[in-house]
Order: C-alpha cells, then structure tokens, then sequence
C-alpha cells in the first residue's frame, strides 16, 4: 500500500512543492481547501476536497471515506481563520469567535485517530510572539487554544502511536498575507533570515519532519529561526 498524506490547507507555494515532493516518492496525497481547488490540480495522484474550519461538517462527509479502514502515514495542518487587525477594542463576545474553528480542528482530528498508525501529525502555526504587533488579540486566543488542544493530545496518545509536533515559522515564503500590514510583513520576512527563504526549502523541512515519525520530537514545537527569541 502506498503511503497516504492529508494536507490540510496550504493551496500556496509551499502546499504545492510539499505536495510534489511526497508524489515523487510515489505516495499518494488528500488535499482539502476551503477555496477552490487549483484549475489545473496541478499534479495528479492529489485528491482535493472542499473543507472549511468554520462549516466543518459537509467537508468530513467527504473526508471519511477517504482515510476509512486506511493508514495515514501523515497529516500536516496549514489551515487557519483568515486573521484580521482590530484597531479598536474587540466587542464584549467576539473573543472566542474562532472557537467554531478550533472544533473543527478537534473532529479532524478525532476522524483521523483511527487511522494514525506510527504517524506524524504536524501542524505549522505562525509565530505571533515575534510579531510584536497590537491588534491580533482574537489571533493569539486561537492559536493559544489551539496549542493547548494539540497539547493534550500529545499527551493522551503514545508517541509509538502517533508523533505530534509543531512547526512555528515567522512566516511562510511564497504566501500570501492580504490582512498583514506592509510594515510588519517586512519585518516578518527580515525575521526568516536563517530560516526559510522560500517555500522549497520550508516543504523540505516538513517532509524531514513528518517522514518518518522521529518519537523525540512527540509534543514538541519546533520554532524556526529558535535565536530570534533570545
């Protein structure tokens, strides 16, 4: 049986190299997006599926029957909530607006146990820390929340069974940040320095991280570049 991916998110420049580089290594790959699939899904051997975060239902409709009584040998989480800069305070109820997108999260997650078997579940997230911006308040709450929910499942689940780690990048090469003011996306980028220049070289990171499963790395998060916090 041929390896199988799930690629949640990343329809950008790094999703694509990631997902040429496991093709060539003739696995087989599931990609879900919230946007349309690319016009030319780019490569063949990717299965695209519509899944949204925030109307998580209808996509694991058509992701479960995909990985049902199959072995994932990784899935690597990209998608997030679009983020947005509030410049005013945030009105009373809207802290935990992303709390819908943090179940989702979780049912993925739940769907995919089964079929983890000596897997990698790797999520990217953005490191806010060395942002250093005001105004992303219902940001940090979301990913907050997130690295304690992806915490406690590092801590229930064997490393044996299924290694969960976390990628934290500054930013990520090639994409597109619409909501990021050009200010802190300069500074942002400077911050890779020593990181990651481009997406080839950030989805050869992932493919070295999620293949094979390294138990050492199980609950860690990996922060690229790690001297920028010092």
């Amino acid at each position: 049986m041929l390896p199988q991916h799930l690629i949640i998110g990343s329809g950008g420049p790094t999703g694509k190299r990631l997902r040429s580089l496991l093709l060539s290594s003739r696995s087989t790959i599931i990609n879900t997006t919230h946007r349309p699939p690319p016009a030319s899904l780019e490569l063949e051997g990717v299965r695209w599926i519509h899944l949204d975060l925030l109307d998580i239902p209808r996509g694991l409709q058509t992701l479960s029957p995909l990985i049902e009584g199959k072995k994932l040998t990784s899935l690597t989480l990209f998608a997030h909530p679009t983020l947005s800069r509030n410049r005013n305070s945030l009105p009373y109820g809207e802290m935990t607006a992303f709390s819908v997108a943090l179940e989702g999260v979780k049912s993925i997650l739940d769907l995919c146990l089964p079929a983890l078997d000596k897997s990698v579940v790797l999520t990217v997230l953005p490191c806010l820390t060395l942002h250093k911006a005001d105004g992303y308040l219902q940001a940090r709450v979301y990913f907050g929340g997130l690295r304690g929910l992806l915490e406690e499942y590092a801590r229930s689940i064997s490393p044996k069974r299924t290694c969960f780690v976390n990628l934290e990048v500054v930013h990520i090469p090639g994409e597109s940040t619409p909501h990021i003011p050009a200010p802190l996306l300069n500074r942002m980028k400077k911050n890779t320095l020593g990181g990651f220049p481009d997406p080839d070289s950030l989805a050869q990171t992932i493919l070295d991280l999620t293949n094979p499963p390294k138990p050492w790395m199980h609950g860690e998060t990996i922060r690229i570049p790690d001297t920028a916090f010092f």
